[in-house]
């Protein structure tokens, strides 16, 4: 039986404490919510007792344009063993190398991964070419650098929403790896939105996420990462001040820099005008969650895709796909059924 708890983080006492001391001799899993610790801007459940680090912070190389323009991500949660984990790497612009050898007459021939102008040199390439070359190669080098594609690239095309409507080509979607750990093999998924900014010979990366897991346990762990990575929301508030500040600093850049401001600008106002529910419709889509509502307070939760749903009143919910562990979790406890919502039936 496969039973996965959800608890909100309130004070327990009583039955519910009883309640959840049963709940993980059973085996539940519990997911607890997780707050951005620098600046509050976003949020996401993770599996108790997954480490977390990092948060809404620069990238960690000064000359990367995007630092000076908006906040950039870095994010991870791990299992307590250290072995799964998953998370965000940062956004970067690059340029194809083309453009400095058009703009300067056949003089410049700037090298592959050399910086200009705040942007990685690098001729605009689709996700797969991008997960082996920048992710692999550059940006996680030192853990994934002998990691290996598996299968082709698959399209996500809610993905897509991430790009900028200025953006003239955008790929977005995922592919999986492989690699060895200590001789432990090990797979995995990484997903990503590119696209590109009209002749500039500009492009970009955004929503570049990744998840681990030993190969001997990659259906349990993927579907509880899969679950945590799409929980994953923007703080409104923080939405409204960073784009305001995003504006302000960029107002001070010129040249190159200011077409990516023009680009970023338009995008966060798209972003916010969206709202959480253009999100929620997003993370829906791609992962195919399940949306409840109680029918004694009429409260909606969104909980990952299993069968069945309770709750008990108290910010607790469990889920199971299994209808005898559903029965007996109904009767004669404090727990009551969810009704699942079908968007599509409205």
């Amino acid at each position: 039986m496969s039973l996965l708890v959800l608890a909100v983080a309130l004070p327990m006492t009583g039955s519910a404490s009883a309640q959840a001391k049963e709940a993980r001799s059973a085996g539940v899993t519990r997911m607890h919510l997780i707050v951005e610790p620098y600046q509050a801007a976003f949020y996401l459940l993770i599996p108790e007792g997954w480490r977390t680090e990092g948060g809404m912070r620069p990238s960690g190389v000064a000359w990367n344009k995007l630092d000076l323009v908006e906040s950039n991500i870095g994010f991870r949660a791990t299992s307590p063993d250290g072995q799964s984990r998953f998370g965000w790497y940062p956004r970067f612009y690059f340029v194809d190398p083309a453009v400095y050898v058009r703009s300067s007459g056949g003089i410049l021939h700037p090298a592959l991964g050399s910086v200009m102008d705040g942007a990685w040199v690098y001729p605009a390439m689709g996700v797969a070419d991008f997960a082996r070359q920048i992710v692999f190669g550059r940006i996680a080098r030192q853990e994934l650098g002998r990691a290996r594609l598996v299968g082709h690239f698959v399209e996500v095309p809610a993905l897509r929403k991430l790009a900028p409507q200025v953006a003239t080509q955008v790929q977005a979607g995922y592919v999986d790896f492989e690699l060895e750990e200590g001789g432990k093999p090990m797979r995995g998924r990484l997903y990503t939105t590119l696209f590109t900014l009209g002749d500039s010979g500009l492009w970009s990366n955004i929503g570049t996420a990744a998840w681990i897991a030993p190969a001997s346990r990659v259906r349990e762990d993927s579907r509880l990462m899969e679950y945590s990575l799409r929980t994953f929301r923007l703080n409104p508030e923080w939405v409204k001040q960073a784009t305001a500040a995003e504006i302000k600093r960029g107002a001070e850049m010129a040249r190159v820099t200011r077409d990516i401001n023009e680009a970023d600008r338009r995008w966060q106002a798209e972003r916010l005008a969206r709202s959480s529910e253009t999100q929620t419709e997003f993370y829906k889509v791609l992962t195919g969650q399940i949306e409840t509502r109680d029918p004694e307070t009429g409260k909606e939760s969104w909980l990952p895709a299993y069968k069945h749903a309770f709750t008990d009143g108290r910010g607790n919910y469990a889920v199971t796909d299994n209808d005898s562990a559903a029965a007996q979790l109904q009767s004669g406890s404090d727990w009551r059924p969810l009704r699942i919502i079908d968007r599509n039936a409205r």
